[in-house]
């Protein structure tokens, strides 16, 4: 005699595998996308708070080397040859070349008004990074006739800049 087997009904998970998996890889993608936005947005927002410290000056030369706590910053050669290729990193005002700063970010953006090429660094890769490189001052010799800026160009560039809503 032969035996009947009952027919036994598929479970919820074995009728829709496919969608169980393909779910699961979405939720985690999505966790890791929304970890790495906000660790890039914290990573940020302390290169900026770290960028706004005033008074460093930072030489490659063994000669000067000092920290001030206010402006000019003016390296002091005081005699040899100074073989530093790497331009002198300032924190606060004048702003010129080689400086840190949260404020050469605002003549950046003013820089992209005149849509000038920057670089691809930066948070949204248009070369808006806080660091008055090569490119900020060709660009800035090109249409600002100016290689080196005070707080008050930076203040009239801030102005500039929100009346155009940017």
């Amino acid at each position: 005699m032969k035996q009947i087997k009952p027919k036994v009904a598929p479970t919820f998970i074995s009728k829709n595998k496919d969608i169980l998996v393909v779910g699961g890889v979405i939720v985690v993608l999505s966790s890791a996308a929304i970890a790495y936005y906000y660790m890039a947005k914290k990573k940020v927002k302390n290169e900026e708070k770290d960028s706004s410290v005033t008074g460093t000056i930072v030489s490659n030369s063994s000669e000067t080397s000092a920290t001030y706590n206010s402006p000019p910053f003016v390296p002091v050669n005081t005699g040899g040859s100074s073989s530093s290729t790497k331009p002198i990193i300032t924190r606060g005002y004048p702003i010129k070349l080689g400086s840190r700063h949260a404020d050469v970010k605002v003549l950046q953006r003013y820089l992209k008004i005149y849509k000038e090429d920057l670089g691809k660094t930066g948070v949204k890769r248009d070369g808006v990074d806080g660091i008055f490189g090569p490119k900020t001052l060709r660009a800035a010799q090109k249409r600002l006739n100016k290689t080196i800026f005070a707080q008050a160009d930076i203040a009239g560039m801030r102005k500039a800049l929100l009346s155009l809503g940017k």
